[in-house]
């Protein structure tokens, strides 16, 4: 055979060796990214359910009545001053934690560009019932204020439910805030539990709702 073609062999081999490595090396470098991305897509997921959480565990706070009943004996002021109190204390408490809505809401868009518009409709709904209990705070405190209360308004009876001071088995807002937890849950559990594939989970209990209020009222 000619030299030729064994020098046109070596060149085919190593152009066909150089081609492989360069295949497996691109390869390579999309699995690390989809690893990359994957890892991301975890911690936000891990961070963001946790904020929830959070933030279900503020509002069930903020909503927890005071004294608001009438006092024998008091006066008109008396009683003005304490239903302004009783007003006012969802949104002190809000304020108190505002940190944690401004950390959910900063996490929003990061979530919307890992996990689509249609995902990320949960932080609406938390925006939503935040903006609700403010405006029925400030509107609860502004019929306090007024010669006769029980007239301030027809509305008076659903700020009152916002706050948390209508019958708790038909919480409207703690219904639309558990669904917001359940819709962000499925979005983020399964990136969560997914590296822990193999491993016994675990057993413990998490607090149901009833709980967690009883412990804030005994604080």
């Amino acid at each position: 055979m000619s030299p030729h073609w064994f020098i046109a062999a070596g060149d085919l081999m190593m152009g066909a060796a150089a081609w492989v490595a360069s295949w497996a090396g691109i390869r390579g470098l999309d699995a690390w990214r989809a690893e990359a991305v994957g890892r991301r897509k975890a911690q936000l997921a891990e961070e963001v359910l946790t904020q929830f959480y959070r933030i279900r565990d503020v509002v069930t706070w903020a909503r927890l009545p005071t004294h608001r009943e009438d006092v024998v004996g008091e006066t008109a002021g008396e009683a003005a001053d304490r239903r302004n109190a009783a007003a006012a204390a969802p949104v002190q408490r809000l304020a108190a934690e505002s940190q944690v809505f401004a950390e959910l809401q900063a996490s929003r868009y990061r979530f919307m560009a890992y996990f689509g518009e249609e995902a990320a409709r949960p932080f609406e709904e938390i925006r939503a019932v935040h903006a609700e209990i403010l405006h029925a705070a400030s509107q609860l405190a502004r019929a306090a204020n007024q010669a006769d209360p029980a007239e301030a308004s027809g509305d008076r009876e659903q700020w009152a439910k916002s706050v948390g001071w209508g019958n708790l088995d038909t919480d409207a807002l703690a219904q639309r805030l558990d669904r917001a937890i359940k819709a962000i849950e499925k979005v983020c559990r399964p990136l969560i539990d997914e590296p822990r594939s193999g491993r016994p989970r675990s057993t413990e209990r998490r607090p149901a709702q009833s709980d967690r209020v009883q412990v804030l009222r005994s604080d």
